[in-house]
């Protein structure tokens, strides 16, 4: 079978999800025999089907979880599984992750005979509470959050509070040691960047696009302690990890808890053991003194989620921010020694041309001011969020809105310039899915033509205010990284 994971997709890296990887924890704590296999890397280091059916047959499991995070991975996930029911037919499969949650029913429709269940949201209980009954009755069982089939009905088990951990601390950190080669069988090599979960829960700021404002079934927005935090990244710093990234909901958490952690990353003297630390955030949310101090615990760079240079689109769909907070959020990020990377996007509800042509304007004022643009990317409406739900009140047409049709993005392979247009998920009254995808390119077009310019500025005025507070940097790998990042902005998609 030729795997779609072969492909050199548009993503070209294999990654685990660390949701799969508290997983394994918590069912080792449990007392489980459990094995992670990154499947996707196996390929691609040379591993062939056979292989993975070698390492099915030898370890017969009592249930396979397959990860389904990612748009692009939808064949993948879907290829294994039918692999995983030819080879262990009586070996119930189920999917879980933040796409297969919001596709579940159609999933179960739609491959009846590959797929058994999906286990939605959270489940660090439920998964090894779904293993016992398999074990012990030998069947799935009523377990919270699962989706599966019943003859030629799907059934639903709702989530409850308590399928969920009230104190998240008591979530196990997760270990690469779970995660095994399948050739040779032994321990994967481990990430040099890896990213640490930090918080549980739907993001409270509403913004009309975001899939995170998507609780999954927690009520209320919970943070991991700086105590379990620390705890987690010096357990990943024993097994060879180097850098780290705080790529949820971490900014949300408050000025005290961020002020916290800081500490705490300090006193363990984790700043000083590592390459750095990466983060999200909304420009404005953060103010000097807080960027000072993750500054001083080891932070680096901050991935600012901007979108778009025109405050009339910023309030169309709710984003809390406005072109004002951009730039200043800007210079106070690079005078803090982090730098600012800024993430752009075109396709927003009521976006016009002369809108697009603001957010070059914000791009360049942004660049002049340290900033760095790492990403433009067309919206993707995803089921879940407030435009998909809603889109005729934001002047949308879906073109993408069920499983099948988000998964063309796992069809798309790497172009030397980002032209999918079979990819872009709507139209507006104002721009069809071309000129979206047309105002995306124009923008990266326009970046990528001044990135020695912006790569030297960015060197020659504010490298020194980085390298005074991150003294494992240089000069050099400032300028590698920046200069790598730059020269992809015109392939990059998602």
């Amino acid at each position: 079978m030729n795997l779609n994971l072969l492909k050199e997709q548009i993503v070209g890296f294999p990654i685990l999800g660390y949701g799969l990887l508290h997983i394994a924890a918590s069912l080792a704590e449990d007392g489980h025999d459990v094995e992670v296999w990154n499947l996707e890397g196996a390929l691609l280091r040379g591993s062939s089907v056979a292989d993975i059916e070698d390492g099915f047959q030898s370890q017969r499991p009592v249930v396979v979880g397959i990860e389904l995070n990612w748009l692009i991975s939808s064949r993948g996930a879907l290829q294994i599984a039918e692999l995983a029911k030819r080879w262990l037919p009586e070996t119930p499969i189920v999917l879980g992750g933040t796409h297969a949650s919001l596709f579940a029913r159609e999933i179960l429709q739609r491959y009846p005979s590959t797929v058994d269940a999906v286990l939605t949201g959270e489940a660090e209980k439920t998964f090894p509470r779904l293993t016992e009954n398999l074990q012990q009755r030998g069947r799935m069982g009523e377990v919270g959050g699962l989706i599966y089939h019943e003859g030629k009905q799907v059934h639903e088990i709702p989530l409850k509070k308590a399928d969920l951990y009230t104190d998240i601390d008591e979530i196990p950190p997760y270990s690469y040691k779970y995660v095994t080669n399948l050739k040779p069988r032994v321990p994967e090599k481990v990430p040099e960047v890896i990213a640490v979960n930090t918080t549980r829960g739907a993001c409270r700021m509403k913004c009309a696009y975001c899939v995170g404002c998507r609780s999954f079934g927690r009520a209320a927005f919970a943070v991991h302690s700086p105590e379990w935090i620390v705890r987690q990244m010096n357990l990943l710093l024993e097994e060879g990890v180097k850098e780290f990234a705080f790529q949820d909901l971490l900014f949300l958490s408050g000025k005290k808890q961020l002020l916290a952690l800081a500490r705490a990353l300090q006193t363990e003297g984790l700043h000083e053991k590592i390459l750095g630390i990466n983060m999200t955030a909304v420009p404005g949310i953060l103010d000097g003194e807080t960027l000072d101090a993750l500054s001083d615990a080891g932070v680096y760079n901050i991935d600012y989620g901007v979108e778009s240079g025109s405050d009339r689109v910023l309030q169309r769909v709710h984003r809390p921010t406005s072109t004002a907070k951009i730039v200043d959020a800007v210079e106070t990020t690079i005078a803090k020694g982090i730098i600012p990377w800024t993430f752009w996007m075109t396709g927003l509800p009521d976006e016009r041309p002369e809108d697009v042509h603001e957010t070059l304007a914000l791009i360049h004022r942004t660049t002049e001011a340290g900033g760095l643009p790492k990403w433009v990317t067309p919206l993707i409406v995803l089921p879940g969020t407030e435009l998909f739900e809603n889109a005729p009140q934001f002047h949308i047409s879906l073109r993408l809105q069920s499983f099948e049709d988000f998964a063309v993005f796992s069809d798309l392979e790497r172009k030397a310039v980002s032209w999918y247009p079979e990819a872009i998920s709507h139209e507006s009254e104002a721009m069809n899915r071309y000129e979206i995808l047309r105002s995306a390119l124009d923008l990266k077009l326009a970046i990528f033509k001044r990135r020695e310019e912006i790569t030297r500025r960015f060197l020659d005025q504010f490298a020194g205010m980085v390298l005074a507070r991150h003294p494992h940097l240089s000069l050099r790998s400032l300028e590698n990284i920046i200069n790598l990042r730059l020269s992809y902005i015109l392939t990059a998609f998602l």
